[in-house]
C-alpha cells in the first residue's frame, strides 16, 4: 500500500467541503469513482452530494435522490436531471416498460413535460394518455412529431374555439389534422344545436345525395346508408327547404333503383326462326340495354323537371323580394333626404357623413333612381362636398399639431405607461379626425405615414418595459388558469375543506388582481373566476352550515351532561364531545367563537357538578377506606392467631367475608391484600383438615416404626411400651394388624427377617399406588401387576378409590412377617409417598 495514502487522506476525503467538492468534480482516483454513489447519499455537505451526483450522472442515482435527499435544492436538481434522462432514449436509461411504469409517480406538470419532450414515441403516448390540461392537448395536436399521437391528442380536445385555432394553425402544415379539427368543430356545433352548422351539413348531404343519382344503382348501397345515417344524426333542426330537397332526391333515387330492378323486356325472336347462336346472344344483350334506357331516361327527366320547377319558383320569389326591397330602399331614401338637408344646414359633419354614405349605399343597391329624386339629391351632395373640404382643411391643421406633439415625446422622459397613454390618446384623436371626414379619408397619406412613424419611434424605447409587463401578465394569467383548473378538478366528495377555503380566498385575490393580466383577457378571466367562486362558495357555505348545525347538536348534548348521574360516563362523554368538536373543523369565525363559548360553558357546568359529586365521593371513600383497613387488620390478626380452633377460625372468616363483600372495595391493591390473607387462612384450614384426615395413616406408620424397632432389637420393650400407649389408636383395619404383630413381637415369635416374594408383590403394588419407580430387580413384577390390574378392572369394573387400595396394602404389609431391611426401607418410602398423595 502507498505510504502517502496511509499518511495523507485524498482530497475527496478532506474535512473542507470546498476541497471535497472540487476533488469529486475533477479527480480520477479509482477509489473515488467507486465511492461516488455512497458520497451522493451520505456526505454531510449538500454541495458535495450534488457534485457526486453530477459526476455519476446515473439515472438511478438521480431518481433516488430526487425524493430521498434532505436538501430541497438537491431534490429539485436531481428531479430535473431525472426527468431529462427519462425523456432520452439511450443506454443510460432503463427499458421502456419500466420508464412507462414510472410515469405513475410523476406530478401533472412533470407528466406534461414527458408528453412534450420524450424522444421515445411510446413514452410520449403513455404520458399523453395521462395528461388532462386542455391547452397542452391542443399544443401536442399540432406540435407532436408523430401523426397518430397528434390525432389522439386532437380527439381529446373538446373546446370548439381551441379546435378552430388548431385547424387554422395546421392548415398549411398538416392537412389531415386541419381537416379532422374542422370535422370535430362541425360535430361539436351540430351536437350543441348550432342551426348554421346543421344547415351547412344538411346542404352537403343533399349535394352528395344528388350526385348518387348519376351513379350505377348497384354500387350506391354503402354511400346511401352512410348519408342516411348522417342525415338522421342531424335531428329535427334541419331547415324545411333542405329537408324537402333531401326527401325529393331520396325519392328519385328509390324510383331509379326500382326501375333498374324491373326493366321492360323487349320481344325476343322465337326459337323456330333460323338464327345463328352468336347473333342471337348479341341481340338479346342489346334488347336488355334498350329496355333499361327508358327507365333511366324517365328518372333523369323527372329530376330535370323537378330542378326546373324549383329554379322557376326560386326566381319568382327572388324577383318579388327584389321589388319589395327596392320599394323599401326608395322609401328610406325619401326619409334620409329630409334628414340630409337638416344636418347640412346645421353643419353637422359627422351625421352628414353617415347620411351621405347610407344614401350612396342605397343608390348602389337600387341602381337608377327616379329623376325627381335624383334632381333633389344632386344639390345636397354638392353642399356635402363643400362641407367635407372645409372639414378636411381644419383636420389637416390639427394633424400637424398632433405630429408635433408626438415628436416632442422623445424629450419628455415620460414613464412608459404615461407615454403609451399619450400615444393612445393621439391615435384616438387621429381616428376621430379620419371618422369626421367620412369613408374617403386619406388614411395612407403622407402625413398619416409620418404620424405612424412618429408613434413607433416614440414607443420604441418603452418596448422592453412593455415586453416585460406582457411576460408578467402572461405569468399571472397562467397562475389564474391553474387556479381555475384546480377548482374544476375538485372532487364531488371533498375531504380537505381547509384547502378549499384557502382556494376560495385565492379566487377572491385573483379577482382583485385582474389589473395584472392582459386587458384583453380581463373580462373573460373575470367571468371565469366569478363562475368558479359561484361553484365553490355554495359548497363552502353548505359545509359551514353543516358544521354549525353539528356543533349546535354537540352543545345540546353537552348541556344534557349536567343532568347525568354517572361521573365516569360524564367525563367519557365530555371527552368524546370535545374530540368530535375538534374533528368538525372551523366554520365562520364569529359563529365558531359564539358556539365555542356556549359549548365550553356547558362542559364546565357538567364538570362543576362532577367536582361536587367528587368531593362527596372522596368523603365516602375516606370512611370506606378506614373500614376496609379495619377489616384487613382483623384478617391479618386472624391469620397470625394459631391458638384458635378450626371451627372458630371458619366462623370468623365467614363473618369477615360477608363484611368485606358489603364494603365493595374498589382498590385493587387492598383487594389483593385481603384475598391473599383469606387464601392463606383457607390454605391453613385445608392443610389442618388434611392432616387430621391423614393422621390415622401417619399414626399407624409411627406405630409401625416403633414396632420395627422392637422387632429388630433396636429398642427394648420397656422403652417402646410407653410410647406405644401414648400414640392414638389407628384405623380399625390397621390397628388389628399392628396389635397382632405387636403381640408376636412381645412374645418373640416371628421376629426373623425374611425376603418373601409375596411381600415383594405387595411392595410393588404399594409403589404403584404411591406413583414411585420400582427398583430394577422388581421391574417385571411391576409390569405383571399392571397387566393384572388392568385385566381385573376390565373384567370386574369395580369402583375402588386410591385411599381404600392404600389402606388394604398397608394392612396386608402390617399383617405379614417382618422382611429384610431393604424391603422394609422400600416400604417406609412407598408408604410415606402413598400417604402424601392422598387428598
Amino acid at each position: 500500500m502507498n505510504l502517502a495514502r496511509l499518511l495523507f487522506k485524498p482530497k475527496w476525503q478532506d474535512k473542507d467541503p470546498e476541497v471535497r467538492r472540487a476533488a469529486i468534480a475533477t479527480d480520477n482516483d479509482a477509489d473515488l469513482l467507486v465511492a461516488l454513489a455512497q458520497i451522493a447519499r451520505s456526505d454531510s455537505d449538500a454541495g458535495v452530494r450534488l457534485a457526486a451526483l453530477k459526476r455519476l450522472n446515473d439515472y438511478e442515482a438521480w431518481r433516488e435522490r430526487s425524493t430521498g435527499d434532505s436538501d430541497g435544492e438537491i431534490r429539485r436538481s436531481a428531479r430535473s436531471a431525472y426527468l431529462a434522462l427519462l425523456c432520452l432514449n439511450d443506454a443510460r436509461v432503463p427499458a421502456l416498460p419500466r420508464r412507462i411504469a414510472e410515469l405513475d409517480t410523476l406530478s401533472a406538470e412533470e407528466m406534461e413535460k414527458i408528453a412534450a419532450q420524450a424522444s421515445d414515441r411510446e413514452l410520449r403516448a403513455a404520458a399523453l394518455q395521462r395528461v388532462t390540461r386542455p391547452a397542452l392537448l391542443a399544443e401536442r395536436a399540432v406540435a407532436d412529431p408523430d401523426a397518430q399521437l397528434r390525432l389522439a391528442a386532437l380527439e381529446r380536445v373538446t373546446d370548439v374555439a381551441a379546435l378552430e385555432r388548431i385547424a387554422e394553425r395546421a392548415r398549411k402544415t398538416d392537412k389531415a389534422i386541419s381537416r379532422r379539427a374542422r370535422e370535430l368543430v362541425a360535430s361539436r356545433r351540430i351536437g350543441s344545436g348550432d342551426t348554421d352548422a346543421i344547415a351547412r351539413q344538411a346542404r352537403q348531404l343533399c349535394e352528395r345525395l344528388e350526385m348518387l343519382m348519376r351513379r350505377p344503382a348497384s354500387t350506391d348501397d354503402a354511400a346511401l346508408a352512410a348519408i342516411e345515417a348522417e342525415w338522421q344524426a342531424l335531428g329535427n333542426s334541419v331547415p324545411a327547404d333542405l329537408r324537402a330537397r333531401y326527401n325529393g332526391a331520396a325519392a328519385l333515387i328509390r324510383q331509379m333503383r326500382t326501375n333498374a330492378q324491373n326493366p321492360q323486356v323487349s320481344i325476343v325472336p322465337s326459337a323456330s326462326e333460323p338464327q345463328s347462336e352468336p347473333t342471337s346472344s348479341a341481340n338479346h344483350a342489346k334488347g336488355a340495354a334498350d329496355a333499361a334506357m327508358p327507365a333511366l331516361l324517365s328518372v333523369e327527366l323527372l329530376a330535370s323537371q323537378a330542378r326546373f320547377d324549383v329554379a322557376l319558383a326560386s326566381a319568382a320569389a327572388e324577383s318579388q323580394r327584389e321589388r319589395e326591397l327596392r320599394h323599401v330602399h326608395l322609401r328610406e331614401i325619401e326619409e334620409l333626404s329630409a334628414d340630409y338637408v337638416t344636418t347640412l344646414d346645421a353643419g353637422d359633419v359627422g351625421t352628414s357623413h353617415a347620411t351621405h354614405d347610407r344614401l350612396v349605399t342605397l343608390a348602389s343597391m337600387i341602381g337608377a333612381l327616379p329623376a325627381p329624386l335624383e334632381s333633389r339629391l344632386a344639390p345636397l351632395h354638392a353642399r356635402y362636398d363643400e362641407l367635407k373640404r372645409w372639414q378636411q382643411w381644419a383636420n389637416q391643421q390639427r394633424r400637424q399639431a398632433i405630429c408635433e406633439g408626438i415628436d416632442g415625446l422623445a424629450e419628455a422622459k415620460l414613464h412608459p405607461d404615461a407615454l403609451a397613454t399619450r400615444v393612445r390618446e393621439a391615435r384616438d384623436e387621429w381616428q376621430r379626425l379620419d371618422a369626421s371626414e367620412g369613408a374617403a379619408s386619406a388614411g395612407e397619406s403622407g402625413i398619416a405615414r409620418r404620424f405612424h412613424a412618429l408613434c413607433h419611434r416614440a414607443l420604441k424605447p418603452a418596448k422592453g418595459y412593455f415586453n416585460k409587463r406582457d411576460e408578467l401578465r402572461h405569468a399571472h394569467s397562467e397562475e389564474i388558469q391553474n387556479l381555475l383548473q384546480t377548482v374544476a378538478s375538485l372532487p364531488t366528495e371533498i375531504s380537505d375543506w381547509k384547502a378549499v377555503g384557502a382556494l376560495r380566498i385565492k379566487l377572491g385575490e385573483a379577482l382583485r388582481s385582474l389589473d395584472a393580466v392582459d386587458p384583453r383577457e380581463r373580462t373573460r378571466l373575470g367571468k371565469r373566476i366569478k363562475e368558479a367562486i359561484g361553484a365553490v362558495a355554495p359548497r363552502i357555505d353548505a359545509h359551514v352550515a353543516a358544521i354549525e348545525a353539528a356543533k349546535q347538536q354537540l352543545i345540546e348534548r353537552a348541556s344534557a351532561l349536567s343532568q347525568a348521574t354517572d361521573p365516569r360516563s360524564v367525563a367519557r362523554n365530555a371527552r368524546e364531545l370535545q374530540q368530535q368538536w375538534t374533528a368538525l373543523g372551523n366554520g365562520k369565525r364569529a359563529v365558531d367563537q359564539r358556539q365555542w363559548h356556549a359549548f365550553r360553558g356547558a362542559c364546565d357546568a357538567a364538570f362543576g357538578k362532577l367536582d361536587t359529586a367528587r368531593q362527596e365521593r372522596e368523603v365516602q371513600s375516606t370512611a370506606a377506606r378506614a373500614q376496609t383497613q379495619n377489616l384487613l387488620d382483623e384478617i391479618d390478626a386472624l391469620r397470625a392467631d394459631s391458638a384458635q380452633t378450626a371451627d372458630s377460625i371458619k366462623a370468623k372468616l365467614r363473618d369477615l367475608d360477608s363484611r368485606w363483600q358489603a364494603q365493595r372495595c374498589d382498590d385493587r391493591a387492598l383487594e389483593q391484600r385481603y384475598r391473599k390473607a383469606h387464601d392463606a387462612i383457607a390454605a391453613h384450614l385445608q392443610d389442618a383438615a388434611r392432616q387430621q384426615h391423614l393422621s390415622r395413616y401417619t399414626d399407624a406408620l409411627e406405630k409401625y416404626t416403633l414396632l420395627r424397632a422392637l422387632e429388630t432389637g433396636a429398642e427394648s420393650v420397656d422403652a417402646v411400651a410407653p410410647r406405644w400407649q401414648v400414640l392414638p389408636a389407628a384405623d380399625t383395619g390397621l390397628a388389628a394388624a399392628l396389635d397382632a404383630r405387636h403381640t408376636r413381637a412381645l412374645a418373640g415369635v416371628g421376629s426373623e427377617q425374611t425376603d418373601d416374594a409375596q411381600a415383594r408383590d405387595r411392595l410393588v403394588e404399594l409403589e404403584f399406588l404411591a406413583g414411585m419407580d420400582t427398583p430394577t430387580e422388581d421391574r417385571q413384577r411391576r409390569m405383571n401387576y399392571q397387566v393384572k390390574r388392568l385385566a381385573s378392572r376390565m373384567r370386574d369394573r369395580a369402583a375402588t378409590t386410591p385411599e381404600s387400595e392404600l389402606l388394604q396394602a398397608l394392612a396386608l404389609w402390617f399383617a405379614q412377617a417382618p422382611q429384610s431391611d431393604g424391603l422394609e426401607a422400600r416400604f417406609v418410602r412407598a408408604a410415606q409417598a402413598g400417604i402424601a398423595s392422598l387428598p
